[in-house]
Formats: C-alpha cells, sequence, structure tokens
C-alpha cells in the first residue's frame, strides 16, 4: 500500500468518523470489495476501480449507445443519467460533449502503451515513463471507463483533455449540478494522494444521486465516501 495514501486515509477517517483506528483501516483496505458488495443493489455503481482495486475480469457492463455520440457506449443507468444531465444543460444554453465513455480493457492497454512510448520518446527510460503514465493512464483494468459508469466530457470551446476545462462555462455548471443526476467529479484537485490520480475536471463518474450529493457537498472522493459508509456500517 503506498504510504501516502495510506496516511491520508487514516487523517481523513480519522477526522470523519472521530476515531483513528489504524488496524480497522487496514481491515477495510483489504476487504473493501467484499464490503461494498454487502450494501446491496447500490454495490454496482459504487464499483472502486483504481489500482489498488482492479476490475474483475469477468466483469460485463451493460451497454447502451449514447444518443450524442452512438460510437460512445456507456453502462445503460449511467447512459440515461448522462443523457438527462446533458439536455438539462442544454436547456440552460451549456453544450457539453461526451469526449469517452466506455473503454474496453485492449483498449485500454493499447492507450498505456502509447502513453508510455511517448514519454520515452522524450528521454525518459521506460520505468520513468511508466510511473509517469499511470498518474492520468490507468493500467488495464484499472481504468474506470471499463465500468461504463466514466464519462469524459468537455467544452465546446476546448476539446482536449487538460486542465484548462475547469475554465469553461460548461464544467463550472457540470460542478454545480452533476450530483443532481447521479455524477460525480471522480478525480478532484488537491485529492491525489488519495486517488493516486492527476486532477481531471473532465472525469465524471456515475454513482447514483443518493451517494454523488453527499460525496459532492461534503467534497469527498469515492475512497473516503466509501470509508466512511464502511465505518458507519460497522457503528450501527
Amino acid at each position: 500500500m503506498n504510504i501516502r495514501i495510506l496516511l491520508a486515509v487514516v487523517f481523513l477517517s480519522g477526522i470523519l468518523s472521530g476515531r483513528l483506528n489504524l488496524q480497522g483501516l487496514l481491515t477495510d483496505y483489504r476487504e473493501l470489495n467484499q464490503k461494498v458488495e454487502e450494501l446491496g443493489e447500490r454495490k454496482r455503481f459504487l464499483t472502486l476501480v483504481n489500482r489498488q482495486h482492479p476490475l474483475s475480469e469477468d466483469y460485463v457492463p451493460n451497454l447502451t449507445p449514447t444518443a450524442q455520440r452512438p460510437d460512445i457506449q456507456m453502462d445503460a443507468a449511467a447512459c440515461e443519467a448522462l443523457e438527462k444531465m446533458l439536455e438539462a444543460a442544454l436547456e440552460e444554453g451549456y453544450t457539453i460533449i461526451i469526449a469517452s465513455g466506455y473503454r474496453d480493457r485492449e483498449y485500454q492497454e493499447g492507450l498505456l502503451d502509447e502513453d508510455i512510448a511517448s514519454a520515452m520518446g522524450r528521454g525518459m527510460t521506460y520505468e520513468e515513463a511508466y510511473r509517469y503514465v499511470i498518474q492520468e493512464t490507468m493500467p488495464p483494468g484499472c481504468s474506470e471507463h471499463e465500468t461504463g459508469m466514466a464519462a469524459d466530457l468537455v467544452s465546446p470551446s476546448n476539446q482536449v483533455l487538460n486542465e484548462g476545462q475547469a475554465d469553461t462555462p460548461e464544467n463550472r455548471w457540470l460542478l454545480e449540478h452533476c450530483a443532481e443526476y447521479g455524477f460525480i467529479l471522480r478525480y478532484p484537485k488537491d485529492k491525489e494522494a488519495i486517488t493516486m490520480v492527476s486532477y481531471e475536471p473532465w472525469h465524471f463518474r456515475y454513482v447514483g444521486v443518493w451517494a454523488a450529493e453527499e460525496i459532492m457537498e461534503q467534497n469527498l472522493t469515492l475512497e473516503e465516501y466509501i470509508y466512511q459508509m464502511v465505518n458507519r456500517e460497522e457503528s450501527y
């Protein structure tokens, strides 16, 4: 376990729960996926995917094409919520473009290899390139896009996946309203020590309205939210 994420989670969990229980936290970490599965039908929307929790190889998303971009697919529930969100934005004068949705494992592997090759072309060794690239491009099995519940959303004025998205009116609208439709900003600024992913103002993840509202209101990451849920359930 990376010491930075351990320290960050220990600190935040201690503040939020009123106690610091390192052994309990380590147990939560090791058994996190099992405990999420015990949350009932909500578990699919709370599937945690990162380098510590790769997606099961037998995971099969229920995909459907998006109306805006039929070549881009998403989980059916996430897609329905996304389309309602984009329609609401359009009614208020904001056009939001879907840049990416579901990506399978093979496609993700190709993206990773391509980005590593690009970094090595700038003089990095393979190991240096790999460590640098995985701050944004997840290894196969570790990308939320493989769940079909993540979407990269951009402004017509800036269709590049960069931090400039945060300065667009479309992104500001998303931050204000995404939770109403069950989405969260998955990789917020100043939370890199917890998510282990660089700030991505374009990356939104469907978790369901009931979870999204709490996450966005409290400025949590999905990791922090799940730890809170585990701790709350254990205190009952």
